[in-house]
């Protein structure tokens, strides 16, 4: 994990006061671990969601069980809906979500190393893919989440 990226995201968003939750999947909170390492980040995060099972997803986070079925668990659309009811929930300027296939077996279709990631900031929601089917597990995830800091640096920050 880029620790520098991370540090300066955390201190930029307690610098402008943004309060920030996430929803993930595949990262089992990772994002949110990375988030809490930095002094200070309780300042904007209250907490957050690891919802690993689709269930979970729809009690939590209020994704409704038909979009699941509809686009699959690995989908923009999935993505989406855990960002807003992540943001929806805590009440935060900035939500975001991870869903994805991390490996080593694909999932829904979706080959390993497959992931959306959701981002909402103010109302406005968006998703990105991301592959990289070479990567191991865990390294996969770490990228997930890297992708995540280096969104919010470049278009929040």
């Amino acid at each position: 994990m880029n620790t520098k990226l991370v540090n300066y995201v955390v201190k930029s968003l307690i610098e402008k006061n943004i309060s920030i939750t996430a929803a993930e999947s595949l990262t089992g909170g990772l994002f949110q671990s990375e988030i809490t390492s930095v002094p200070g980040s309780s300042d904007i995060f209250t907490g957050g969601f690891v919802t690993y099972a689709d269930a979970v997803k729809t009690q939590l986070l209020d994704v409704p069980a038909p979009l699941i079925q509809q686009y699959g668990v690995v989908s923009y659309e999935v993505a989406i809906a855990m960002a807003q009811g992540a943001q929806k929930k805590l009440h935060t300027d900035l939500a975001v979500s991870f869903t994805g296939a991390a490996g080593p077996a694909g999932l829904e279709g979706e080959t390993a190393g497959t992931a959306w990631i959701g981002i909402n900031f103010q109302g406005q929601t968006d998703a990105y893919d991301l592959h990289h089917p070479e990567l191991a597990r865990n390294d996969f995830r770490e990228a997930c989440c890297e992708f995540a800091f280096q969104k919010i640096s470049d278009q929040i920050l």
